[in-house]
């Protein structure tokens, strides 16, 4: 007759507010400092190291804004008027002569003006009458053209250090000449998955096993959130495999550990955070996820995210993605928001916030959520609300909130 191994329960301490443990993950989390220069084609959705001056004026000549004749502005005082033409100027040349009085220039929108023109007719309003050309409104000087210098003057700082890159922002770099540009690098993310019961992809599932859902929902979120996530296996749920994981992670910026976070015999997680480093939270009043760790070991910051796949990416999009953000020097998250009606109504009672998954289908939200294991109540989820501690109720029909998740 075999011995019954007694399986002993430590439960979770006081569970600490969603706010108050974000107020915390913002104050100890800090910024990238080292930088890299990269090509400014692959540049956007990075974070600018160093502050950008022209260095000459943009457009470094005046140039006309539309399509049509450079005169001087005197000549059109008085319309109909007829200028003779002297000629054409395309973009990509330079026209040698000079625009006197009673002379125009047939010129393309971004062409340089010529030496003495100082405003250009648009072509809707002229009509060319063999050498001639009629103009048939007049113009006031610097009407349809650009002086040198009008988009950015030498000299003047364009972008300062800590700029998000845009298309836009790339674009100004592109006009200035830029090749390459030095941006923040990267935070190192190292991603583990433990637990017996976890399977790499490829491999045969064995009895109770099922395959690892955490590390690529991780790896996603720390992608597009300025991370460089790299998976690191699947850890083995005891004391010195999660030492020698965590000493790993000290390699990186942030190491994020999906399972062995819950209460329990064999996790052993916050154990060996509390021996090696520092825990800033554990547990916290939200569900799913009420497992979530926070912490520090040496130089990097460590998560400890739930095991159940569900609740690993809510979590991860809480409480991971701040943290990457502002180690990364990105703008902070700006979660769209939609009111909509509900499509069953529902009740609900709890002590800790619930994120209720939700798809919207013809203008209303209804319920996705299964239950923290079952990947799906995200799969199918165009965004959640959030319920508060208490009791709730809702009937179909009244608004709610809903967070949108892939916009």
């Amino acid at each position: 007759m075999g011995v019954e191994t007694k399986m002993t329960m430590k439960p979770f301490g006081e569970l600490m507010p969603r706010l108050e443990a974000l107020e915390i993950i913002e104050a100890k989390t800090p910024q990238v400092t080292a930088t890299e220069k990269i090509p400014i084609q692959e540049s956007v959705g990075r974070v600018l190291a160093t502050d950008i001056v022209a260095g000459f004026n943009v457009p470094p000549f005046p140039r006309a804004s539309m399509d049509g004749y450079a005169v001087k502005a005197t000549d059109t005082e008085k319309t109909p008027t007829k200028l003779k033409l002297i000629g054409a100027q395309h973009t990509g040349g330079i026209f040698e002569g000079t625009v006197n009085n009673g002379e125009c220039l047939e010129i393309a929108t971004g062409s340089p003006m010529p030496d003495g023109a100082d405003a250009v007719v648009m072509v809707e309003y002229s009509e060319l009458e063999g050498d001639y050309v009629v103009i048939k409104r007049s113009v006031t000087p610097g009407k349809n053209m650009a002086t040198a210098g009008e988009d950015m003057i030498k000299g003047t700082k364009v972008l300062e250090s800590g700029a998000y890159i845009t298309p836009g922002v790339l674009g100004a770099l592109a006009a200035l000449g830029y090749t390459d540009i030095m941006v923040y690098v990267k935070p190192r993310v190292a991603i583990y998955s433990s637990g017996p019961e976890i399977a790499p992809q490829g491999t045969p599932l064995g009895p109770g096993q099922i395959y690892d859902i955490n590390s690529y929902t991780l790896e996603s979120v720390i992608q597009m959130n300025g991370g460089e996530p790299e998976k690191r296996g699947i850890m083995e749920d005891n004391l010195e495999s999660i030492k020698r994981s965590l000493r790993d992670a000290s390699n990186y910026d942030i190491g994020v550990f999906s399972g062995g976070s819950s209460v329990g015999v064999k996790d052993l997680f916050g154990e060996a955070i509390e021996e090696l480093g520092e825990i800033y939270f554990h547990g916290v009043k939200t569900k799913p996820g009420k497992p979530t760790l926070f912490g520090k070991l040496w130089d990097t910051m460590i998560f400890g995210m739930p095991g159940y796949p569900t609740s690993c990416l809510n979590n991860s999009y809480v409480y991971l993605l701040p943290a990457l953000r502002k180690m990364a020097r990105l703008p902070a998250k700006h979660w769209v928001k939609v009111l909509v009606p509900i499509g069953e109504g529902f009740e609900s009672k709890g002590d800790r916030e619930q994120f209720i998954t939700v798809e919207i289908r013809e203008g209303k939200a209804y319920r996705v959520f299964k239950q923290s294991g079952d990947i799906t109540s995200m799969t199918h989820a165009d965004g959640f609300i959030i319920l508060p501690i208490g009791y709730s109720k809702l009937e179909t029909g009244d608004t709610v909130e809903v967070t949108l998740l892939n916009v």
